[in-house]
């Protein structure tokens, strides 16, 4: 009975060699669509499930709630993991992992002649391998960061150090001088991980591990619970913790009694996060590397069931038009003895037969595009993910469901005809043309609302990047490590102010979006009650020129005043934050070990020192006093900027003795922020055009089939008179009809998706009506250029030709 299926099966696709190439190729590009998307989040969703007891993971972080800004960070102080330990029997180990800088470190490893900038050397406690999974090649974990001074390397960094030498035993030098002996090697997580290393060295090596001040925030910890204990109740024992080791700290920085700082609706305190939640579910600050989005993930798996659907939906469409010009061999099979269930399974068998050719073309296609993808979105995707058992059977079996699933309509609706009616030529047919305008429908349905999102998300990219930030963020190079320069800074910022190509330079602990920090202020006299978080950027005297900030009251700091080393600069929404109505009279107290007293000098125009997500914050400037600044903030000619970049650098080699230059263009910086947002409009737009060109692939089969059937009715409205325009606008007025029809069920689901994805945004563009109707047109264009070719070429015959068709 099978064998008969497929062979009749073959026949019919040999035979209708378009209409079988039409439906492989939209299901094609529909299902290698999904499977792209499908790599994608399935990367995302598996971010450190590869750790042993995952799921019982967790890391501590810090929540600073003060005033009115809250501030939850992934870093905190030294001594909390073994205070975990020691005060919760619910934790079975913990461990502390630092970098040099907030994502991954900044070091300078040597080996012999050998030296290199690493971007992922890291530090951690011996008891790292009780927490984490991190399985040794070579050394014992047990032993590998026991000992002061000791490092495992991965086998990356192995390759790139000692090539085929052994490197256990051997030293290496790190730009301070110290050396590390190599105790064990690793594979490295070559799963997806929220962080990554090439070097974990022990934290012992460092004097910080020595710390019990709770007060300085600078490690990530993470620890394990033991079996069957509930994360809940350790949460509930958190307020009481943070109490017991933050009181001290607040009472002594805040001046105030415990009691009293938490009355006035201040927290300072440890929160805890699953591992398993931290890429795509935190928002915690300080992270090692750049996290993902739920959203993300949730926007492309809601494209990939679109497209699979607009698929789908093309293939019902096809084959269901394609019904009438099998009608005769249903009504004979009936005739001489076919069942209706036999009927069914043999429409059944083509569609999976279609289904499963679509899936092998598809993983092939998936193949060639993957690399291009990959660059798309930022990702290191491999198709092997396919390619085991298990994955393969599911991929076998989606293409048996999608075959069914797609197929059934049209069997169902073909088995059902009546051979009489069938055999006497009758319309047994108007539930199908029906039903195939409502698929139509809902095709350009979901092309519209992709082509909506893509046209907005585009619009907020641009507002994003040409929105006046307050500052000029062109022509500035950023750079690093500026600390190297000593007690030479200023001379080697003398010097380079005698270059003509070089503007402006000034030096700071942190900029916009970068290593950012956050300081406590009083209204001065008025005690804890006025506690103000601001966001606090420590600089010197050429900072508002630099960047070009513009003063709205009073002045920036002047080198001739000595008075301006206490004295502080707010923007426009530090003055509404605090609540002064004269603030050139005003002084506030900077809180912490020492309170001083500071006197507010000038106002400056609120600039943006975070991502558009967020609103302006409330900032203040102060002077960096005798400590050397972290950054070098350089604003030079746009005219040659690789020469000036090798001045630069040789100017540096010089002042610091040929210590590495690093450095990073401040606009490159900026932009950066909106990686997500860039990676998700690409995707939305290149989807949103494969679903459009599988929609207008369908209208290409459906609109030579409608021509087919109406050949001889043009021909006699030719006879009669009717012109070639005529006739055009006849052919595409039930299309157009469906364009206005998808646009109205369109508009409201696309204008619900993009109002819920923009308010994420604090600074966003209004959705405007050109969006929607920009996005109408270009459907109801591409579908009545696929239409009219068919119909144009129809038109034009002779019409004799025409009433001689078949």
């Amino acid at each position: 009975m099978f064998r008969s299926f497929f062979i009749v099966a073959w026949r019919n696709f040999r035979k209708n060699k378009g209409h079988a190439f039409i439906n492989i190729a939209g299901l094609t590009i529909g299902i290698a669509s999904c499977l792209l998307i499908a790599l994608f989040v399935g990367s995302e969703l598996k971010y450190d499930c590869f750790h042993d007891n995952a799921e019982r993971i967790y890391r501590a972080g810090l929540k600073f709630h003060v005033g009115s800004n809250q501030f939850d960070a992934a870093l905190g102080p030294c001594p909390l993991a073994d205070a975990l330990v020691r005060d919760f029997p619910e934790v079975k180990s913990a461990a502390r992992v630092f970098a040099r800088q907030s994502r991954g470190g900044d070091v300078f490893v040597r080996y012999e002649e050998k030296r290199y900038r690493e971007e992922r050397f890291l530090w951690a406690d011996a008891s790292i391998f009780e927490v984490l999974t991190i399985p040794l090649l070579k050394g014992d974990s047990s032993e590998a960061l026991s000992n002061p001074n000791s490092v495992v390397l991965t086998t990356k960094a192995v390759k790139k150090y000692f090539a085929e030498e052994d490197p256990m035993g051997k030293m290496l030098a790190l730009e301070d001088g110290s050396l590390y002996r190599v105790t064990g090697v690793t594979e490295g997580w070559s799963h997806s991980s929220h962080f990554y290393f090439d070097f974990l060295a022990s934290f012992s090596s460092l004097p910080k591990s020595k710390d019990h001040d709770f007060y300085d925030t600078a490690v990530f910890t993470y620890f394990s619970l033991k079996e069957n204990v509930s994360p809940e109740s350790m949460q509930s024992k958190l307020p009481e913790f943070s109490g017991k080791y933050m009181a001290p700290v607040i009472e002594k920085i805040m001046a105030v009694s415990y009691e009293d700082f938490l009355k006035s609706g201040n927290y300072i305190g440890f929160m805890i996060q699953p591992l398993l939640d931290i890429h795509l579910r935190s928002d915690w600050g300080n992270e090692l590397d750049p996290q993902g989005n739920i959203t993300i993930v949730f926007i492309f798996s809601a494209i990939a069931v679109l497209i699979l659907i607009v698929a789908c939906v093309n293939f019902i469409n096809l084959t269901t038009a394609r019904s009438s010009q099998r009608a005769g061999e249903v009504g004979i099979r009936k005739v001489v003895g076919s069942s209706r269930g036999q009927l069914v399974r043999q429409f059944l068998t083509e569609s999976v037969l279609l289904s499963l050719t679509a899936v092998v073309s598809a993983l092939a296609l998936v193949e060639l595009v993957l690399p291009a993808f990959n660059r798309l979105i930022g990702a290191d995707l491999n198709p092997g993910y396919f390619l085991n058992g298990y994955n393969m059977m599911l991929l076998l079996l989606g293409a048996l469901g999608l075959g069914v699933a797609a197929g059934s309509y049209p069997a169902f609706l073909m088995a059902s005809f009546k051979p009489v009616d069938v055999l006497k030529g009758r319309g047994q047919l108007l539930l199908g043309r029906s039903f195939r305008g409502i698929l139509v429908i809902f095709q350009f349905c979901a092309s519209i609302i992709l082509l909506v999102g893509t046209i907005v998300i585009y619009c907020q990219l641009h507002y994003i990047r040409t929105l006046d930030l307050g500052f000029e963020k062109e022509h500035v190079i950023v750079v690093q490590r500026a600390e190297k320069l000593g007690n030479q800074q200023e001379a080697f910022k003398n010097r380079m102010m005698r270059e003509s190509d070089i503007l402006q330079a000034t030096y700071t602990d942190s900029l916009p979006q970068i290593l950012l920090e956050a300081k406590v202020f009083q209204k001065e006299g008025e005690g804890s009650q006025q506690n103000n978080t601001l966001i606090t950027i420590t600089t010197d005297y050429e900072f508002k020129d630099t960047y070009g900030l513009e003063m709205l009251k009073g002045r920036f700091f002047d080198r001739e005043r000595s008075t301006d080393k206490t004295a502080v600069v707010l923007n426009e929404t530090a003055v509404r934050s605090l609540g002064i109505k004269n603030p050139l009279e005003e002084r506030l107290v900077l809180v912490g070990l020492n309170r001083r007293p500071m006197e507010i000098i000038g106002i400056i125009k609120d600039f943006h020192m975070e991502s558009l997500h967020v609103k302006i914050g409330p900032t203040a400037v102060i002077l960096r006093g005798l400590r050397p600044g972290v950054l070098l903030s350089v604003r030079v000619k746009p005219d040659d900027l690789q020469e000036t970049l090798r001045l630069l650098e040789t100017r540096w080699n010089e002042f610091t003795n040929n210590q590495p230059f690093e450095y990073t263009f401040f606009d490159d910086q900026f932009n950066s922020l909106y990686r997500n947002e860039i990676r998700g409009g690409r995707v939305i737009a290149a989807f949103a055009g494969l679903a459009v060109f599988i929609a207008c692939l369908g209208l290409l089969a459906l609109a030579s089939f409608t021509v087919g059937r109406r050949t001889k009715e043009i021909g006699v409205r030719k006879i009669l008179g009717a012109s070639v325009n005529g006739i055009l606008i006849l052919l595409n007025k039930d299309l157009a009809k469906q364009v206005v029809v998808a646009n109205v069920l369109a508009w409201p689901i696309a204008y619900f998706a993009m109002n819920r994805w923009l308010q994420n945004f604090a600074y966003r563009i209004a959705l405007n009506l050109w969006m929607f109707a920009g996005a109408a047109g270009m459907a109801f264009f591409m579908a009545v250029l696929t239409v009219s070719i068919q119909s144009y070429n129809a038109a034009r015959v002779n019409p004799v030709d025409s009433l001689r068709y078949e």
